[in-house]
């Protein structure tokens, strides 16, 4: 099975993990949620690629999963699998509760950028270039931007080529990538808010995350 193959099927595994997570969302912590992906992964028989990121209402990007109880507000899943030795990754932001009118727009303004990013990818444009452009698509928010835009994708997570102000790569056929702009900030609360797909580059471009990118949120819930 090819390198593109083998991560379309386990952005696939992804894509149903996070359905059902979606589908019967009766979780009560981080750490839930976390042992329900672990679980689904053991039985698609396949790995982690990385520890899974469940961060509510959470300014840190790489948040471990924690025992608190979930609350109102955003909820970051970052997750992958390795099938055939070939990485998948994946986040989705989705909301418990019912986002205003204000939380609303950080999330559009995220998504908004990931689409535009991935919208400009032209093959043997530099990506420094890419990186300076989503942080101007972010506008008053770049500043709540604190990591690179995206990393190439293969039997390690992070795998050429890179993504980032200081990279010297170009887009070139065949590249598989993330695209995973993210706000980060506190207010009242700490916010965090990121989107990424897998995307491979080709005659056309093709995003193999297929989950929805809508803000999804889970009206029913209630603190609990």
């Amino acid at each position: 099975m090819s390198k593109l193959s083998s991560i379309k099927k386990a952005c696939k595994i992804n894509d149903i993990v996070f359905n059902e997570i979606i589908k019967n969302f009766n979780f009560k912590t981080e750490n839930q949620i976390a042992n329900y992906i672990k679980n689904r992964f053991k039985d698609f028989n396949v790995k982690h690629a990385f520890p899974s990121i469940v961060a509510n209402n959470s300014k840190t990007i790489h948040a471990k999963p924690r025992n608190k109880k979930l609350e109102r507000g955003f909820l970051i899943l970052d997750f992958g699998c390795k099938h055939n030795g070939y990485c998948s990754d994946m986040t989705r932001t989705i909301f418990l509760g019912d986002p205003n009118k204000s939380e609303r727009m950080l999330y559009n303004l995220v998504l908004g950028c990931e689409k535009k990013c991935i919208n400009r990818l032209k093959i043997g444009m530099n990506y420094c270039d890419l990186e300076l452009y989503a942080r101007i698509s972010l506008k008053n928010y770049k500043q709540y931007f604190t990591h690179n835009l995206g990393h190439g994708v293969g039997k390690k997570i992070h795998d050429l080529p890179k993504i980032g102000i200081i990279s010297n790569d170009k887009v070139k056929k065949d590249n598989i990538i993330t695209i995973e702009p993210g706000i980060y900030f506190k207010n009242k609360k700490e916010i965090g808010i990121r989107i990424e797909d897998t995307v491979y580059i080709g005659n056309k471009i093709r995003i193999l995350s297929k989950a929805s990118r809508k803000l999804i949120s889970i009206k029913s819930f209630k603190n609990r």
